[in-house]
């Protein structure tokens, strides 16, 4: 597209001199202020999405110009996503109100979609949100209380963030373990090497429960450790935390061939990027999840929303610092009920009525990224 920038003292003259230069049906890109009056960028009709080919270009007000541009676009796709969510919610209500309920809850736009797309013909909005807690509840993937994993025995690593309470969760499932089979046949595995005083809170908890504990400050001695407590019905390995960006993460799949099975601690006090994080990095190949401090989370809408898109099975929740009482099976009812109450509190994060056409412009300007990045995916995949 070739374009041409135009300064005049009054828009009047400004628009002459386009018509003037580029004819009668020249358009007119923006306008703007000027020291000298007004700045009109404008091209002829028939040079728009054509790519000048002559003249060499001014770098400088070309690239002003396609800021402007991609600016005005942006507007433009966000006053037409508050139109589009303006119709949507006179043309049908209750798959509105099933977004909203879940966006207030902090579940994520990909999941919310996909179940405002499915949700029945002819619903009003109190049967939506019926159809909505009834759908939560049977995609929330949680182990049964059958399939308890400290019930069946074996090794387990528990897996993780900084932070996210593995330590204090790993002593709750020992004390568990202790009362199905006694202090002799639980064993603890200290193979965090990194915190300051990891093992001695490990130790702690190992004399009170009456339980043994032993040290691997790397895989090497975990590999040669485990068969020496191969008689022991429950092995409760506690390992290093990382961000879930650190390079090291990796090294807990190894974990697999050794015959441990990992156990992901997530917490459900983060935000819904963090969970996501930590649940791409440490859900992916793990037996299963202990979703913990639920009590520090007046939102868990995020933590559900992973879990049900990664269908990585919840076997534990845990929320307070009691050892072993505040460790119970998971309720799937109960945490979606707690999840879409959370919606309801009235925080400054909370989301206004006028606020609902913005919010739905951000997120189609999120969902364009997303498309023309897969796009662009198949692009290279298909090039290479």
């Amino acid at each position: 597209m070739s374009v041409q920038v135009f300064v005049a003292a009054t828009a009047r003259e400004g628009l002459a001199r386009v018509r003037r230069e580029l004819g009668d049906d020249a358009v007119v890109l923006t306008t703007r202020p000027h020291p000298q009056g007004v700045e009109l960028v404008a091209s002829a009709y028939g040079d728009l999405g054509v790519p000048a080919a002559s003249e060499p270009a001014d770098t400088a007000s070309n690239s002003r110009i396609l800021n402007e541009l991609a600016r005005l676009r942006g507007l433009l796709q966000n006053q037409l996503a508050g139109f589009a969510w303006g119709a949507a919610r006179r043309r049908d209500p209750a798959r509105v109100v099933v977004m909203q309920t879940l966006f207030a809850a902090g579940f994520g736009s990909a999941l919310a979609r996909t179940l405002a797309a499915r949700l029945p013909r002819g619903l009003d909005a109190d049967a939506a949100r019926r159809w909505l807690r009834q759908v939560l509840i049977r995609n929330l993937p949680v182990l049964p209380r059958e399939t308890d994993l400290v019930a069946r025995g074996g090794r387990y690593a528990l897996v993780g963030s900084t932070g996210s309470g593995k330590t204090t969760t790993l002593a709750k499932l020992a004390a568990r373990g202790v009362d199905a089979y006694g202090a002799s046949q639980v064993a603890l595995v200290a193979a965090d090497a990194f915190r300051i005083g990891a093992e001695a809170q490990l130790a702690v908890y190992a004399d009170l429960l009456g339980v043994s504990l032993h040290v691997a400050k790397d895989q090497a001695r975990l590999a040669c450790l485990l068969p020496e407590l191969a008689g022991k019905k429950l092995v409760l390995i506690d390992t290093a935390g990382h961000a879930p960006s650190d390079p090291r993460t990796r090294d807990a799949q190894a974990l697999d061939g050794l015959g441990v099975r990992r156990l992901a601690v997530i917490a459900a006090a983060q935000q819904g990027a963090a969970i996501e994080q930590a649940m791409a990095r440490f859900g992916q190949g793990a037996a299963a999840c202990i979703l913990t401090k639920l009590d520090e989370a007046p939102q868990p809408g995020a933590a559900l929303d992973s879990l049900i898109r990664h269908r990585l099975p919840l076997a534990w929740i845990t929320g307070g610092q009691r050892v072993p009482e505040d460790l119970h099976p998971p309720n799937a009812a109960y945490l979606v009920d707690r999840a879409l109450k959370g919606g309801q509190l009235d925080t400054p994060y909370a989301l206004e009525a006028e606020d609902w056409p913005l919010f739905a412009g951000v997120e189609a300007e999120r969902a364009e990224r997303r498309t023309q990045k897969g796009i662009n995916t198949l692009k290279g995949t298909s090039a290479g």
